[in-house]
């Protein structure tokens, strides 16, 4: 029951990551700088922008597999299927018809409940997410500040992103200042919250 307990909070984090990625998606500002490496990526190579979110993903697991295996578990699949099916309901459901700077507004809450989320997710230690994997990995192994590890990983997204194309959006740049610290401290809190469904017994 408990280890349940843990998948099902998982995947409420990841549903919350769906639901910002969702927002910043209908602020046409954009969202975190994986999406702006990602549509680089698409503009470079002859693949599609889902695509290139598979390569990334695949590249994130491979170097966790080879540094931190651990951070790895079945919510590894089931996270990233549950934020895709909130971000549609989002980009489906919601319209932002409003003035750019309340759009700015929607941005940083949307960027705000992916750092959330994905705190929320992480703290279950069901598996994590390819990308959210590397940055726990990276801080775990080298004993490195989990927020500036995301906040450096994000960066160079964004980077890269530009470099091969992509657009240059608000919402990536709150992403890159705001979804590390934000990792870090819901993770954190999180983690002590849910600390007695961490306990192996068996019910």
């Amino acid at each position: 029951m408990k280890m349940l307990l843990r998948y099902l909070l998982s995947i409420i984090g990841s549903s919350i990551v769906g639901v910002g990625v969702g927002l910043c998606v209908v602020t046409e500002l954009g969202a975190d700088a994986l999406g702006v490496l990602w549509e680089g990526l698409a503009g470079r190579l002859p693949i599609t922008v889902g695509q290139a979110s598979l390569l990334v993903t695949f590249i994130c697991l491979t170097a966790v597999f080879f540094i931190n295996k651990k951070e790895l578990g079945l919510a590894t699949l089931l996270n990233p299927i549950a934020t895709s099916i909130f971000t549609d309901i989002m980009i489906r459901q919601v319209v932002i018809d409003a003035p750019y700077l309340m759009k700015i507004g929607v941005v940083i809450s949307g960027i705000a409940l992916i750092g959330i989320g994905s705190g929320i997710a992480a703290a279950t230690n069901t598996g994590k997410e390819g990308y959210i994997a590397l940055s726990f990995a990276l801080s775990d192994t080298w004993q490195l500040d989990l927020a500036k590890v995301r906040m450096g990983l994000d960066t160079l997204c964004f980077v890269m992103g530009m470099l091969l194309g992509g657009k240059f959006m608000l919402g990536p740049i709150f992403g890159v200042v705001l979804i590390g610290p934000l990792l870090k401290l819901s993770s954190q809190y999180c983690s002590r919250a849910i600390a007695p469904l961490m306990e192996t017994v068996k019910e």
